[in-house]
């Protein structure tokens, strides 16, 4: 059982991992073209005004606060698949790695969605984008409830003689 679940997480891994990686470079060379004429943009813009400033300010902290959603989860997501191999299936330490997992994913699903409704963004093209991140967010709550109970049935037939 454990080199089932060991490879499912590692698979897991490794396609979120993938889809980072290709999303990333087949929009390379769009997002080099959209640096470029923004960068033309803003030297031939007059100058900002401060709700201009506070727009920008915004976005630049919904970036970051995704960035660190994202960082955090796949922290927690390594560490329960190191627990997984160290044999420390279900024990209790799993359950919170699972929760910030999917509720990381979850919450910066939720805000790369707010970003490009705000920026305009299709909602086809949205939902394309943020459907999968969704998912397996839900899918690692999901694993973290499973969890929980498997620990509690665990425990009371610990209890049982």
């Amino acid at each position: 059982m454990k080199k089932k679940l060991n490879v499912f997480c590692v698979l897991l891994l490794v396609l979120k991992a993938a889809q980072i990686i290709i999303g990333n470079v087949m929009g390379f060379g769009e997002n080099v073209q959209a640096f470029q004429q923004g960068w033309e943009d803003g030297i031939n813009a007059p100058a900002t005004t401060a709700s201009g400033f506070g727009y920008e300010l915004a976005m630049v902290s919904l970036g970051l606060a995704c960035l660190f959603l994202v960082i955090r989860s796949l922290i927690a997501f390594v560490r329960f698949i190191l627990n997984v191999n160290r044999d420390k299936v279900f024990v209790w330490e799993n359950v919170p790695l699972l929760r910030w997992t999917g509720w990381g994913l979850l919450s910066s699903t939720v805000i790369v969605v707010v970003y490009n409704l705000l920026e305009h963004i299709p909602i086809d093209k949205i939902y394309n984008d943020t459907m999968d991140d969704f998912i397996f967010s839900v899918f690692c709550l999901l694993m973290a409830e499973v969890f929980v109970i498997g620990l509690k049935l665990k425990e009371e037939q610990d209890l049982t003689i």
